[in-house]
């Protein structure tokens, strides 16, 4: 009689944990932006089962490299999202797809613990997380206790079925992000592309007329990029455009957006910045670029960039396309007056290997 009351209790305790289960799936089924899904599913887990320390390991690669800058952007995900290299998650997990319980030893794991963690935790539950069958992530629960997550009393199965449960609305989520960013992305470079450009500026040049803050726009444009083009191919054009909007992102980072807007020509936009703030990160891109070439296959390729800016107070511009349009002028100004002696070096460079 004992055996069958002690069966009825688990069968009631398995149905408590399952419908818990069932109120996290439900939270995260229909949510369609990876910050929302990380933030509701750890948050979730932690309010439904009382655990302290639940964040989500994702590879920063393809099918998530697009889920790399926003994630990292967003305030409140500190220590419930990592970014890991897959061969670590590998490592983790070992060639089983199913829960990992650790107990033991939990400093060989340290790689998919946030730092902050790593001398808290005393057990770990670590799931694998996959789409299309590639593992792309790992969900991962903590707790100082180390009785916890004990591998030799405690099961996998229903931490199993969550993993499997999160994976689905993970692969719905990314491909959802994945669709946004291909349509305001340039594919090449990654940068922001025009249309998001001309939505970005009316916004801000609407607000920069309500609070007298100030706004920015500068082009920037690669010096002789048809005859880089020409001389050494298109490969080699695409890698120049790529190197340019690298350092763009970092350079604007944190203090505005960068954009592609046509061809070879970049824009930059600074919220809030002066004419000469801007300008002087023009001038730090310009000397980085001067200071370290391209390496491709086996030239040093020497990359020089013309840029223009107008600002909503030193200018005064009626609108948005106005503040682009006295940019764009200026670049072609600067370039001309440089025309001589600016690309010289690069020239030189292509008529030595030509």
């Amino acid at each position: 009689m004992h055996n069958i009351d002690e069966l009825i209790d688990n069968v009631r305790h398995n149905e408590q944990i399952a419908l818990k289960f069932f109120d996290i799936e439900r939270c995260i089924l229909a949510i369609g932006r990876c910050d929302q899904f990380v933030s509701t599913l750890t948050k979730e887990v932690q309010k439904q089962f009382n655990v302290p320390y639940v964040w989500v390991n994702l590879i920063n690669e393809v099918p998530l490299a697009h889920l790399v800058e926003p994630l990292e952007k967003t305030v409140g995900l500190k220590d419930r999202v990592l970014f890991t290299r897959r061969s670590a998650m590998i490592d983790a997990i070992g060639a089983s797809n199913k829960t990992v319980l650790v107990s033991q030893d939990v400093g060989r794991y340290w790689e998919v613990i946030p730092q902050s963690y790593r001398h808290i935790i005393g057990s770990v539950a670590i799931s694998p997380l996959t789409i299309d069958g590639e593992l792309v992530g790992l969900f991962c629960q903590a707790d100082a206790d180390a009785t916890r997550y004990d591998p030799t009393t405690k099961d996998t199965f229903l931490l199993d079925q969550l993993a499997i449960k999160i994976s689905i609305c993970l692969s719905n989520v990314t491909a959802r992000e994945k669709l946004e960013y291909l349509a305001t992305r340039d594919p090449l470079t990654g940068l922001l592309n025009r249309r998001q450009l001309e939505l970005m500026l009316e916004r801000e040049f609407a607000r920069c007329k309500t609070t007298g803050r100030d706004l920015t726009a500068v082009f920037v444009d690669c010096d002789a990029f048809k005859s880089i083009n020409d001389t050494l191919g298109h490969n080699c054009g695409d890698e120049v455009l790529e190197y340019i909007a690298k350092r763009l992102l970092k350079h604007v980072y944190k203090q505005g957006l960068a954009f592609r807007f046509a061809g070879d020509e970049f824009v930059f936009v600074m919220p809030g910045k002066s004419y000469e703030q801007a300008m002087a990160v023009a001038d730090s891109i310009y000397d980085y670029l001067h200071a370290n070439p391209l390496r491709y296959k086996s030239n040093l390729v020497p990359i020089t960039v013309s840029y223009g800016g107008a600002s909503v107070i030193a200018d005064t511009p009626s609108s948005y396309k106005q503040l682009l349009k006295i940019a764009d002028e200026r670049l072609y100004n600067y370039k001309n007056n440089r025309k001589r002696s600016v690309p010289t070096k690069v020239f030189k460079f292509l008529n030595k290997i030509r």
